[in-house]
């Protein structure tokens, strides 16, 4: 499934009961940003931004999408940077497929006696 969000594009996918999420633009490279020391108001944000960008993506409020069992929110910033936000109950993976920058979304589980 696809979801466009301003100028970003939300891919999903779930299998292995995991839900993998890669964002891409027409615009540019789309970049996952690793800094910590990032401000904003929630906690577990995920800060992605398109590289070299002249002009700055118009903000955009926060809304909620729900695939299956898997909730984020949604919302591009005033520097023009989208957030993810997801629950703390989730265990998120990060890696590269096609060369972009992609989330796996897991629930966390017990482990078996």
């Amino acid at each position: 499934m696809q979801i466009n969000y301003g100028p970003y594009a939300i891919k999903t996918h779930e299998l292995d009961q995991k839900l993998s999420v890669q964002v891409t633009s027409d615009l540019g490279q789309v970049n996952m940003k690793e800094d910590n020391n990032r401000a904003h108001d929630f906690p577990n944000g995920i800060c992605f931004s398109i590289a070299d960008l002249q002009d700055k993506p118009e903000p955009k409020g926060l809304k909620k999408y729900i695939f299956g069992d898997y909730t984020f929110v949604l919302g591009i910033n005033n520097s023009g940077e989208l957030f993810l936000f997801h629950s703390v109950s989730l265990c998120i993976g990060k890696k590269l497929i096609d060369g972009q920058d992609t989330l796996t979304l897991a629930f966390l589980k017990d482990p078996k006696a």
